[in-house]
């Protein structure tokens, strides 16, 4: 079973995240609130792809944690944002081995994001 790791900030939307995931035949290992309970998340395990906002309580941005996770492994990560701000769309591309989609999220559209992106993963 596929390890998923949620970062989100807002717990209503991170429950209705869960229950798609785990609807789908994912094992959700964690959800995260902010960049340091998502450290100490990934410090414990290592989810098979992370499902993280752009903007989150604390000192960090989703994408900059992505740097930061990226840096040391890379793991893949679709962020799911309502932002359509040329920026953050471009610093999402700029990521390697990170997607997004746009809030709000079908079913359907995480399903086959999530499956692209782990696919992508498998062949490198």
């Amino acid at each position: 079973m596929k390890k998923v790791l949620i970062i989100e900030d807002e717990a209503i939307i991170s429950f209705g995240y869960r229950l798609q995931i785990e609807r789908m035949g994912f094992e959700v290992i964690g959800v995260a609130r902010s960049s340091e309970e998502a450290e100490d998340l990934l410090d414990q395990q290592r989810p098979d792809v992370i499902i993280m906002d752009v903007y989150l309580k604390g000192p960090r941005t989703g994408l900059e944690l992505a740097q930061q996770i990226h840096a040391t492994d890379p793991i893949p990560i679709l962020f799911l944002t309502a932002s359509t701000k040329p920026e953050v769309v471009d610093a999402i591309r700029a990521l390697k081995g990170a997607r997004y989609l746009a809030k709000p999220i079908s079913s359907d559209g995480l399903m086959d994001m999530l499956e692209q992106l782990l696919r992508a993963d498998v062949a490198h």
